[in-house]
């Protein structure tokens, strides 16, 4: 996969994850309590869950109808994602986690 294409579906997976959650009715007004950060994590991380499934684990056909339906809350107008320095300054610097959390 080309990186204009990696670029492009990071779009696609943020937008859909963001797009009629929590954030969007509550952030612009005011900063999220307890409960609503919760509601906001479990809200993200099944969308990330589901949108992963699919890709990883379906048959092309359901995953290229999943990408159909996602692809039509493709936000046009957002800035091309970057590298997230801050999420990679580590990477093959530092050992495994401790806390029992592997992938």
């Amino acid at each position: 996969m080309d990186d204009n294409t990696v670029r492009k579906l990071a779009l696609v997976i943020t937008a859909n994850c963001l797009r009629d959650t929590p954030v969007e009715n509550v952030a612009a007004n005011r900063p999220l309590n307890e409960a609503e950060l919760q509601t906001l994590r479990k809200s993200m991380s099944d969308r990330l869950y589901t949108f992963l499934l699919y890709l990883l684990n379906k048959p092309a056909s359901e995953y290229s109808a999943l990408m159909d339906e996602l692809s039509k809350h493709y936000p046009a107008d957002w800035p091309m994602p970057e590298l997230d320095q801050a999420l990679t300054k580590g990477v093959g610097n530092t050992p495994p986690p401790t806390n029992g959390v592997t992938l």
